[in-house]
């Protein structure tokens, strides 16, 4: 009987080059995580009045939906702590199941930005996908101009579905015999 491959995720954290690190998130993170959520969303905090209290309520709520969507959409995905030279600096989320690895999401705080770190996040990634023969999936918004880099990695666009389109890279392997067929 064939013993199934290991996670990708338990061999995410020993595969990501020095000096980046991936470790789970916990209870002590939140101060970090909700500043990682905040800076995604100052278009929206620009529009708001400058009340720190208000803000926080607004961060705090759009937090918890966003938990929540993942939470049921998702109910297995983990969330870890990106490092930099031991410094937090982001948020990676994942979700492995039998249809591969989704990337719910790879945010660094903006001052860490430019560094090579959702580069070393990706190209770890790819490259376990591409051993383990698992494709990767993620979303992005349809005027978000990332997409452009994910379409270089190798993914396709799979769906378009309101603002989102729904992104898949194959793994090489898979890849190659897609085009042998073709």
């Amino acid at each position: 009987m064939m013993t199934p491959a290991p996670s990708l995720l338990t061999l995410l954290p020993r595969a990501l080059p020095a000096p980046w690190q991936c470790l789970r998130a916990g209870q002590d993170d939140q101060a970090l995580l909700h500043d990682v959520f905040a800076s995604t969303k100052r278009i929206e905090l620009s529009l708001l009045p400058p009340d720190v209290q208000l803000r926080d309520l607004f961060i705090g709520m759009q937090m918890q939906a966003q938990r929540q969507s993942v939470a049921q959409h998702y109910p297995d995905a983990i969330e870890w702590v990106v490092r930099h030279h031991k410094t937090a600096v982001g948020r990676l989320w994942l979700h492995e199941d039998t249809a591969g690895v989704r990337i719910i999401d790879i945010t660094l705080l903006p001052e860490h930005q430019g560094q090579g770190g959702a580069r070393a996040l990706l190209h770890t990634l790819m490259r376990l996908a591409d051993q383990s023969g698992r494709p990767l999936h993620l979303h992005v918004l349809a005027d978000n101009p990332i997409r452009h880099w994910y379409a270089r990695l190798g993914f396709e666009l799979t769906a378009t579905s309101g603002l989102y389109q729904a992104m898949t890279r194959l793994p090489t392997v898979a890849l190659e015999q897609r085009y042998e067929q073709a």
